[in-house]
């Protein structure tokens, strides 16, 4: 099982976050994260 949750934190109006699970009969199966950086 996986799952992805994000969260736009305090200072940010747009959440930059972005995740891709590949579907489970898949192959291979992909798991992607990109953390967001923004600018203040």
């Amino acid at each position: 099982m996986v799952f992805a949750k994000t969260d736009i934190g305090k200072l940010r109006e747009i959440n930059q976050d972005y995740y891709y699970i590949s579907k489970e009969n898949d192959e291979p199966q992909i798991y992607i994260l990109a953390d967001g950086m923004g600018r203040i």
